[in-house]
Parts: C-alpha cells; sequence; structure tokens
C-alpha cells in the first residue's frame, strides 16, 4: 500500500483533467464506507434486539456469576 505522502505527490503529479475523475472516486468511496457502516449498525441493532428478547439466548447467562468445577 502507498504510503499517504507518496499517494498525495501521485495525485499532485496528475494532470488537472483527472481531478474530476478523483473527486467522483472518493466520493464513491466514501458512499460505500457510509452503506457498510449502515449495514452494519443496522446487523448490531438487530442482534441486539434479538439476544434481549429471546429467551433461548439468555437462558444459560443466569450462570454468569456460578463457579464451575469439573468432576473426575
Amino acid at each position: 500500500m502507498l504510503e499517504r505522502a507518496v499517494l498525495i505527490e501521485e495525485i499532485n503529479s496528475l494532470p488537472l483533467r483527472y481531478y474530476n475523475e478523483i473527486v467522483d472516486f472518493l466520493g464513491y468511496i466514501k458512499e460505500k464506507k457510509l452503506k457498510e457502516y449502515k449495514t452494519l449498525e443496522k446487523a448490531a441493532e438487530m442482534a441486539a434486539h434479538e439476544y434481549c428478547n429471546d429467551k433461548e439466548l439468555t437462558a444459560f447467562s443466569v450462570l454468569d456469576c456460578e463457579d464451575f468445577y469439573e468432576t473426575r
């Protein structure tokens, strides 16, 4: 991966006619990042809701503070 300074230098060395394409690409990347974030946020909300409302998922949480001993 190119380091930031090298990447900036490469962009600065491009002819001005390419700048609109760079701006468009950056906009695309930002939208993609935002979409991924929103997808993950929605999945986390759904998982939290499911966990809080499904007793089968929380059935063993009563044992959270219990000591466990192995027997042989």
